[in-house]
Order: C-alpha cells, then structure tokens, then sequence
C-alpha cells in the first residue's frame, strides 16, 4: 500500500498525491486470466483498486447524500454565488455587482421548500398521486435555481430532464414528450417557447419561471399579465419560482429519499443523427464516479468552482457532485462566455473544468500576445522560458524558479490568480497545446475521457504524469478491456480494439429504447463506447480513433472521418472542417470553415485582401460572415494555400492516400446550434452537413473527377 495524504473533509478515503501516484509502476493492471482470445484483451483495472471496484462511501449512496455530507461540513460556508445586473455606464453597457453568496444551510432550505411545492403542484394541478415519480423538466442556462430545482428533485426521488439553453423547438418538443415531462422550471426567456409547444407536449401542465414576475409596469401590460393570459388560455398553470418555495414551507411534504438504484437524471445525449437518446444514470452510477475520481483529483472545502459548462450536460453535473461533498463553493458565469476571464477575475476560481475548444482559444490568445507582442526581445524571452519549462516537464517538474516570476506569472493572472486545476474534457486536447498550457500555468492540467453512458467518467490522467496523447488509466469504479475492429484493422493482440467499460459507473440503458440499449450494453453489462483505444505498457489509455460513422469507398475501404478531420483541424486556416465519402465514390472531398483571424491575416499578408482590411474577428453564430471573408472564401488561390496547408498536416499524421481530401468548399458561415449544424455539445451534424452541402459535394466530385480525366503534359525534352 502506498502513503497517500488525508486532509480535512476527505471522507476518510485514499487520496494519492502525485508523489504517491509516481511511485506505482502501472497505472492499470490486467487482471490474471482474462484474456480469452485473439479478439479480446484481458481485463484492466485501476492499479489504485485491483482487487474491486469502488463504489460510493459509508453512509453516502445517493446525490441526495452527498449535498447533505457538503451541508455536514460546511453549513454556514458559501455554496452558490451569481453575480447581479446593477445598472448601465454612460456607454450603455451593463455594469455588474460582484458575487452574491449563499450558504450551504440556506441553499439546503430552499431546496426543501421548492420539492415540497413541487409535490403540492403535482398532486393538486397535474392530478397525480403523492407517491408517484415522475420526470422534472429543467430549462435555463447555469444559475443557482438550476440547481436548487435539481437537489429539490433528489429529496423526493425524482429525476431532473435537463434541456441545453440552445435546443431549437422541434428537440425541446420530442424530448418534454420522450420523457412524459409534467413540470418545467425554466428561465422567463424560455416561457413562450413552452406556451408555443403545449399543445404538442400533453402531458405538460405547469411552468415555473425562475425570474420574478411581480407587476410592476406602469405604462401598458406587465410580463406577469401577458404570460399569465397566455398560459391560462393554454390550460398551463404558470408559477414563480419564489412562490413555489413559498408554497412548499406553509405545506411541507415528507421527504421521500432516493435509493442507489433510483433515476437520478435523464440525459438526453445530442445525437448526430436522428433524434436524441435519454440516457438513464442512476444515483449509485454519479456517486461512483465521484468515489473513484476522488483518489487522485479531489476538491477540497476551499475550492471555488466557476459553473459554465451546461449542466444539462453529464460533465458539468458530476463536477458539481464533487463539489459540494466537500462544502466547496459555486459561482456561475454571467451567461457569456466571452465574458469569463472578466468573471474568473472577480470569483478567482481554483478549479476549472473546460473543453478543448476553450483551452484551444486560451492557447492561441497567450501565444499570440507573447510572440506577436512587437518586441522582439519579449517574444524571444517568453520563447527561452517555454521552451525551458517544456523540458522541466519531461523531467516531472511543473514550475520554475526564474521563469515563472519573471514570464508566466502574469500568465496565470489572466485565470484569476487562484488556480491549481484544469481538467479537460468531451473531446480530445491536442498534444501541443496540453504541454504549452502546463509549462505556461505550471499547474495540474489532466484530461478526462468519458461519455453520458459512462456518467463522463472512463479514464483520467493522474497527477504528477506530464506525459501527453493518453488520458489515463480507467478510474476505479470501472474494468475496461479492448475489442478487435477487423473491418478496421485493429486487433486485441496489438492492444488496439474498441473500448469496452463494465463498472457501476455504466448508465441503465435508454429510455424507452430497448432496441438500442441491447445494441449498446452487452449481456454481461460491457458498454461499447465506439472509440477505439490502445492501452501502453502502464495501462494508459490512448484514443486513437472512433469506430462511429466509419463508411466504405467504392474500393472497400473503410473510412474514419472524424479522425481525418483531426488531423485537419490543426491546420490555422481551418476552424470548422466536413470530411464527406460515400461507397458511391473512391475519394473524399469536404467542406472547410476558415478561422477568420489567421485567414484575414495570411491573406494580408500574400495580398490576397487589401493592407486595409478589418482585422479577421472570431467566429459568432450571432452575427453573419464580415464580407471581406464571403469574398476571399470565393478565391481559388486561397483554396488553393488551404488546400496544400491540409495535405502537408495529412502527410505529418501519415494518413494513407485514400484519407486525403482531394476537394474542398470554403464556408464563411460558422457552423452552430442555432443553423441546425451543430449538437448542443458542439458536434457537427453529418447528416445535416451532407443534406445542405449536397449540390457543392456534386461539384467537388466532378471537380475530382476531371482532374482524373485532364491530360499530363509531359516534360519537355533538353536540348
């Protein structure tokens, strides 16, 4: 057994700092006598918990315990905080208070209060039976009565249906229907949507709107009084959130506790194609990711976590979970997201669970401000000290006496100046900018590998290891082993196949969807993940690419494309890339969307747009393409550049001849939620691309097709 360190508020369970960890000579170990045969590795586990798989705590089995455990702890201590609207500046832009804290014992309060009400409303408006469970519909953007509604939930044993803030009507409509939802706590901006919906949505009987809507207008009708009207002609009692609470403390209702077993939360996944799954997590999967992810990336009491990433996603709600068992602290974003570095300024996190497309946008705005700062002495500078810390990683040192004060202090100030952790997650976190990001910060940045099937949980990177490309061992709730692909060419003796997870973090399976479910889960409990992985000789697992909307060409062979837009997306010109193949044809075209910044500037730079051009700004699905990029997106010598840049980064990842894209589109409108091309976790939707683009695809293909045709001149003879 290896020494491990307890602090306060540990729940009395390993933790192994990063010293400890270094000390073991496998992150995971086979199990003895579990590999059957060529087409199956052996089983690995955890090297923290061999023996079994961890579970959840003494006396803590359920969501429910664990805010009760961080009330225990912390009563009096801050749990949630926002930050106000107090007025305008003399430009007209808003001006915002500072954060506005509530304890761990009031919050407790009022989510009491709200499920009593909640349970009033169901029996008394709804007309059904005390002892039911049914489904509570949560529709907003993060805030404190997001959360409030979700732990109201769990003390009666119901499950929380959370809508991503960016679901379009139809998605809101099927899933309210999907999931029998009775009740919606939702934000006023979403109100009318609802109102819109309800005849469509029969079993939806009551609104609960999270913004007060006291009268209070003086000129013409109040919001209170339209909504009011409205929802009584649709037969939708509409209530405050305030006022429910209220109801709930003159008439409180028994708790009724959830069980290990029990549906802690439907989490409808944003499927690429077709309609979204509901994916069942159980309270025994949540407390047992929070149990193994405690081992080696625990929150502490002192923690502020800054809630951003939507809680209608898995990541964000098992984070929260490890959160609040340790009495640690929430403040949320303003609903901005270009507005967080101002918010971590004021809240001055410790903890930041991201993205890579976020991290991505952190890299590029330190690397720019440092090599393009218009010194040559600084940018050479803040090279050196990088470049230095790059090989202290090697050699397992985070920080540096020197370059640290002198370069990348003022670095980690543009994170708050708190920060001890970055955890990234739902997608893969290029090599390059994990290393640039631990040598800049000097502090722990793992990457977290996971799906909602698995309550976000798999794999992890512990602490202490600066190795980059893997993401960890499996954490310690779960087994994985790996599956031969043939059709791909991935075979379990090379330790390459399909990631396969059995543990109690691995959801019940799909609501209402039997058929899938069996598709999904094996038998015996092995969830397919669709990823393909390898597992090194420390049981590292590494992602390498995904069995997931793999097609033939015409010649048989079988296509990733995900994987070749990875490769391509490294590329400055691109943003935003559609690799498109079918069996009809033998190669593949796309569809690329270029970065702005960097394409407005190469432009510049080889005269393809005038010395005077605006300076290219990120891409926003709120406002349409500046023009000068509708015209250079035209430009067959910038397609061109674009083109040869993607063949140089295809011949750097070894992508074989057929992976190549042989024809590209230049597209000056980002792809987004709001034009129906993007899930609400931001992947892009294939079927939606191959409709829109189908008469360019044509083009591209004949495009192809007569270069093929075109004569070769051939050289010309020496005199």
């Amino acid at each position: 057994m290896h020494a491990f360190a307890n602090k306060p508020g540990n729940l009395n369970v390993p933790y192994y700092d990063p010293e400890s960890l270094m000390k073991f000579k496998q992150q995971a170990v086979e199990l003895p006598g579990t590999r059957k045969d060529d087409t199956e590795t052996g089983i690995f586990r955890s090297a923290l918990s061999p023996g079994e798989l961890v579970k959840d705590y003494p006396g803590i089995k359920t969501v429910y315990d664990l805010l009760e455990q961080g009330i225990k702890t912390n009563p009096n201590g801050p749990l949630l905080g926002h930050r106000r609207v107090i007025g305008r500046d003399k430009t007209g832009a808003l001006q915002w208070s500072g954060y506005t804290w509530e304890t761990y014992k009031k919050v407790g309060e009022r989510r009491l209060n709200l499920g009593a009400g909640l349970q009033q409303i169901y029996t008394d408006v709804v007309g059904g039976d005390a002892e039911d469970k049914y489904n509570i519909g949560i529709y907003s953007i993060n805030r404190p009565e997001w959360l409030i509604t979700s732990w109201a939930a769990d003390a009666y044993a119901l499950a929380t249906v959370a809508l991503y803030d960016t679901l379009g009507p139809e998605t809101t409509e099927f899933i309210l229907n999907h999931a029998d939802v009775p009740i919606v706590v939702t934000s006023i901006d979403k109100v009318p949507i609802l109102l819109k919906l309800s005849e469509q949505i029969p079993t939806l009987k009551a609104i609960v709107v999270m913004e007060s809507l006291t009268p209070g207008a003086t000129n013409g009708p109040s919001a209170y009084s339209v909504l009011k009207q409205w929802a009584t002609e649709k037969e939708i009692a509409l209530y405050e959130f305030n006022e429910v609470e209220e109801l709930g403390k003159q008439n409180p209702v028994p708790l009724r506790l959830p069980v290990p077993d029990d549906i802690w939360c439907i989490c409808y996944t944003s499927g690429t194609t077709g309609n979204p799954k509901g994916a069942l997590l159980t309270h025994a999967n949540a407390v047992a990711v929070q149990r193994a992810t405690e081992m080696t990336i625990p929150m502490w009491k002192d923690d502020i976590h800054c809630s951003y990433l939507p809680l209608a996603h898995v990541f964000e709600k098992v984070v929260i979970n490890s959160v609040v068992v340790k009495g640690a602290a929430i403040g949320f974003f303003r609903g901005d997201v270009t507005l967080l570095m101002d918010d971590f300024t004021t809240l001055k996190p410790t903890t930041f669970p991201s993205v890579p497309r976020l991290l991505n946008r952190i890299y590029d705005k330190i690397n720019q401000g440092a090599l393009e700062s218009g010194s040559a002495v600084k940018a050479g500078l803040f090279r050196m000290a990088l470049n230095s810390k790059l090989e202290g990683l090697k050699q397992g040192s985070l920080t540096h006496p020197v370059w640290d004060r002198l370069v990348f202090n003022k670095v980690k100030a543009v994170m708050g100046g708190k920060m001890r952790f970055i955890l990234s997650g739902s997608a893969p976190l290029s090599k390059d900018v994990m290393a640039f990001l631990r040598a800049a910060f000097g502090f722990q940045i793992s990457e977290g590998y996971g799906q909602t099937e698995s309550t976000a949980g798999c794999g992890v990177t512990w602490p202490g290891d600066y190795t980059v490309g893997h993401v960890g061992p499996p954490i310690a709730c779960q087994e994985v082993k790996l599956v031969s692909v043939p059709e791909m060419n991935y075979n379990a003796n090379d330790n390459k196949g399909e990631i396969w997870i059995r543990g109690h973090n691995v959801f019940k399976g799909y609501h209402k969807d039997p058929e899938k479910t069996a598709e999904t889960i094996t038998e015996d409990g092995w969830l397919k993940t669709g990823d393909i992985g390898s597992i090194d000789e420390k049981g590292r697992i590494y992602i390498i690419d995904r069995k997931k909307n793999i097609f033939k060409l015409a010649q048989g062979e079988y296509i990733a494309p995900e994987k070749i837009e990875n490769t391509y997306i490294k590329s400055n010109f691109v943003a935003q890339m559609y690799v498109h193949g079918d069996s009809l044809q033998s190669e593949l075209v796309g569809v690329v969307v270029p970065d702005p910044e960097y394409s407005t500037q190469w432009a510049k730079d080889h005269g393809l747009l005038p010395a005077n051009t605006p300076a290219g700004v990120p891409l926003n699905p709120a406002q349409p393409p500046q023009p000068h990029m509708v015209e250079l997106c035209k430009n067959p010598k910038f397609r061109k550049a674009v083109q040869a840049d993607l063949d140089s980064f295809g011949k750097a990842d070894k992508l074989r001849g057929f992976e190549f894209v042989k024809a590209i589109h230049l597209e000056p409108e980002v792809w987004s939620v709001d034009n129906n091309m993007m899930t609400p976790t931001f992947k892009l939707k294939r079927n939606e691309a191959a409709d829109k683009y189908r008469p360019i695809i044509d083009a591209l293909y004949e495009e192809v097709a007569a270069a093929k045709e075109a004569p070769v001149e051939a050289p010309k003879a020496k005199l």
